[in-house]
């Protein structure tokens, strides 16, 4: 009865612990060890200390081992296949070294234990095609199966297990990876939660709510990022919508909403299909945008704009009612260099954005571009 209790017991607790210890680790530290290699060292060390103490005791306390594809099963389903494989791989190497400290190594017991690491990647890579199931359905098929399986299968197949009587512990190896399977679920179903909470806290803070674009915060935190990369060169477009307070006069505001989110996703769309991830959009608020490009000589990014002002004029703003309203911006343009900062371009294209207003609108000033 004490090796039941033990075996549904302790084994449980000694496998979640080290679970959560291996989850929290890597979510505290994992962007903090930058090399791949000192990643999977620090692992591969927690990992064959840990084998190695659950197969030991395990060995000695019921004669088999039991549990050893747990880490790698949840990290398999939860954890990315590549730490996964990592994990399945060192399996084995701790049950070797089990084996040899208590003078059961053999060359049939690895391959035993080689052909059961396979089978149990196999077996986890076809749950894995049953679409039909959910990912906790899968984990959970997978832990169950395999934890009853693997000592049945060395006890009746292979003889590796020296106890006659298995089938005692099958019940309690049963409730042992019930209890593991609901405990990370749970664990995980918060984790994703909390996860997915702070993903939209996050995208709240650093979007715009009426346009989806980036937001002034967002712009500055990236500003605060950029300003030392002296050998990147970045090219700051200002925007400023002309007579935007007529359009809200005439026909109210929340069409004048309506309006900067359609040509805010113009904007958007225009310049991520020409440039990709070399581009980052913001709107400060009101009627005023910002771009940033980086890498982007402010000829082609002159040049560029007015493409966009090409094709905005092309198409009036037509309202909810069918009416017509023509949208145009004034623009201002300046880039970086060795002398000049990320901060004294944004002044030079904000006072050439001031300058198009001022000169009559509809335009895109750029005091230092070669384009006639």
């Amino acid at each position: 009865m004490n090796e039941i209790v033990t075996l549904g017991l302790i084994m449980l607790i000694m496998n979640i612990c080290f679970l959560f210890c291996k989850f929290h680790f890597f979510r505290l530290y994992e962007n903090e060890i930058r090399q791949q290699f000192l990643k999977y060292g620090v692992l591969a060390v927690f990992f064959l200390v840990f084998g190695f103490v659950m197969a030991t005791f395990s060995l000695n306390y019921f004669q088999f081992i039991s549990f050893q594809y747990t880490v790698p099963i949840t990290a398999f389903f939860f954890d990315g296949r590549k730490r996964s494989y990592f994990t399945f791989i060192l399996v084995p190497l701790t049950i070797a070294l089990s084996l040899s400290v208590n003078g059961l190594f053999s060359l049939k017991a690895m391959m035993v234990v080689l052909i059961e690491a396979v089978g149990t990647i196999l077996f986890c890579e076809l749950i894995q095609l049953l679409n039909k199931l959910d990912v906790f359905a899968k984990y959970a098929t997978s832990i169950i199966i395999i934890n009853i399986i693997t000592p049945i299968e060395n006890q009746y197949k292979w003889n590796l297990v020296l106890t006659d009587q298995l089938s005692t512990f099958s019940l309690p190896i049963l409730i042992g990876s019930i209890i593991i399977t609901v405990l990370v679920c749970s664990y995980v179903k918060a984790m994703q939660k909390r996860e997915a909470t702070m993903e939209k806290l996050e995208y709240e803070t650093n979007h715009d709510n009426l346009t989806a674009l980036l937001n002034y915060r967002a712009f500055s935190n990236y500003i605060i990022r950029i300003t030392n990369q002296t050998k990147v060169n970045y090219t700051i477009l200002m925007i400023d919508l002309d007579n935007f307070k007529r359009i809200n006069d005439q026909f109210g505001h929340l069409e004048g909403n309506h309006l900067l989110k359609s040509f805010a996703k113009k904007l958007r769309h225009f310049f991520e299909i020409k440039y990709q991830e070399k581009v980052k959009v913001f709107r400060f608020g009101g009627e005023e945008f910002c771009i940033v490009l980086k890498n982007v000589s402010l000829e082609d990014g002159y040049e560029t704009i007015w493409e966009f002002e090409e094709l905005l004029s092309k198409a009036d703003y037509s309202t909810t009612d069918g009416e017509q309203a023509t949208i145009t911006f004034s623009g201002g343009i300046a880039n970086t260099d060795k002398k000049i900062n990320i901060h004294e371009t944004i002044r030079n294209a904000d006072a050439a954005v001031y300058m198009a207003k001022s000169n009559g609108r509809a335009q895109i000033v750029c005091p230092d571009c070669s384009i006639d």
